[in-house]
């Protein structure tokens, strides 16, 4: 597995992000207040000259002879050739001379002095009815005490917009932390996971967000892989169990073949039969397997089934596990009926009751007993299980295979079928039942 190194944290990617973001946010309301500031000026001093203008043209149009403005820091002019010297220094005639005969507007011009800084304006519009321009020049000096008010209180601004991002990066920063946290846990508790097992349930602390859905399609696909590995393994683990039996018979068929062959011995009926059903038990096996391993996977086909037969051939084919041990088999099978059932499943579950029983039968008789048209009883005299098998709980040693993979492969397909099928154990007696 490949782990990518972390060499930058993302916390430490989106704090510098948030950092750089904020200091340009500050800095450009900053300068936008400080603009405001002058735009503001410049508006009230313009619409103060503006309205000294639109007074002075109503007056003009009822009285010419009306008086122009005349204030220490605002005064008018009729004709170009009236405009003092003072005026002209600030705004020379090449500024506006060149504008058209209805042209108005505003010339603005600043000059900072010592102590103090100037800003001046001259309004240039038309006299209705005479031809003549008209002129307002206005002139407003600031104290640099004045100004330097002004500044600080930008500046106090700026200090409360640090302020304000120190404590919005420190309140992001925990925001962040708290926020990736589930992130952490979550990698945490990927990096335990175990193929063996299933996936753990997900840390407490991933909540219901966007993460908590991330987290909960994550466990659900990691569910779904191990589901699947998990019948993979129990195919290979079935498949390996369940064709022993007919490799065997196969093989040992083969060996007594060679040996009628190299003595001239051409009766082999018999041997090929054993052969052919070994192969036909295989394709059954193989195909309950699969069905038992693969969701989607056909259900075997039923077929009227001599179970008799199948009991006996099964005897026949497992009878060497019984070999050098006082063992005896009594089958009392005359209730048992041929059903419509999918033999491959019955095949299964017959071969490994009875197997079962001669595996771990020490001596006495096995008595396999129908007591039912469907139902058969197998039952083991004098059982080899262990002191510590005998008091386990039954029903979950047979599910978790601790006794063994034949009986828990036995209740997976009863259960899937519907059938019936129980597993008691005394001191010494082992029973197991099964009904179609």
């Amino acid at each position: 597995m490949i782990t990518p190194k972390c060499h930058t944290s993302l916390r430490a990617r989106i704090g510098k992000i948030v950092l750089i973001f904020s200091i340009l946010l500050v800095s450009f309301y900053t300068t936008m207040l400080a603009m405001l500031y002058q735009w503001g000026l410049a508006d009230a001093t313009h619409g103060v000259v503006w309205q000294e203008a639109h007074l002075f043209k109503q007056a003009y149009a009822k009285d010419p002879n009306a008086p122009l403005p005349n204030t220490r820091s605002l005064k008018g002019f009729i004709g170009e050739e009236n405009l003092p010297a003072s005026v002209l220094q600030w705004f020379p005639p090449h500024k506006w001379e060149n504008w058209g005969p209805d042209e108005e507007g505003m010339l603005y011009r600043f000059q900072k002095n010592e102590g103090s800084e100037s800003h001046y304006h001259l309004l240039i519009s038309r006299l209705p009815k005479t031809g003549k321009r008209f002129f307002i020049f206005y002139n407003i000096t600031v104290a640099d005490e004045i100004a330097a008010k002004v500044w600080h209180k930008f500046k106090i601004l700026a200090f409360v917009g640090g302020i304000l991002v120190v404590t919005m990066l420190v309140v992001f920063r925990a925001t962040i932390g708290r926020s990736l946290k589930p992130i952490t846990s979550l990698s945490r508790w990927i990096e335990n996971l175990d193929q063996k097992h299933p996936p753990n349930d997900l840390p407490n602390d991933i909540q219901a967000d966007e993460i908590g859905q991330m987290a909960g399609s994550l466990y659900n696909a990691l569910l779904r892989i191990h589901q699947y590995n998990e019948r993979e393994r129990k195919f290979l683990r079935n498949a390996s169990h369940e064709l022993r039996t007919p490799i065997a018979i196969i093989r040992n068929a083969m060996d007594v073949l060679e040996h009628k062959r190299k003595i001239g011995n051409d009766d082999i009926d018999c041997l090929l039969q054993r052969i052919r059903r070994a192969g036909d038990t295989m394709k059954s096996v193989t195909e309950a397997i699969l069905w038992l391993a693969v969701e989607d996977y056909a259900v075997p086909s039923s077929e009227n089934t001599d179970i008799r037969r199948l009991i006996n051939e099964i005897i026949d084919a497992n009878k060497n596990l019984n070999n050098g041990k006082s063992v005896a088999v009594n089958t009392q099978l005359d209730a048992i009926e041929s059903r419509d059932l999918q033999s491959a499943l019955a095949h299964i579950v017959l071969d490994n009751l009875i197997r079962n029983a001669f595996q771990h039968c020490t001596d006495g008789e096995i008595c396999i007993k129908a007591i039912g048209p469907s139902t058969l009883e197998i039952i083991n005299p004098h059982h080899a299980y262990s002191e510590a098998d005998k008091h386990q709980n039954i029903a979950e040693a047979i599910a978790t295979g601790s006794f063994g993979l034949g009986l828990a492969l036995v209740k997976t397909i009863t259960e899937r079928q519907g059938w019936k099928f129980e597993f008691n154990m005394g001191q010494e007696q082992a029973t197991a039942m099964v009904a179609f």
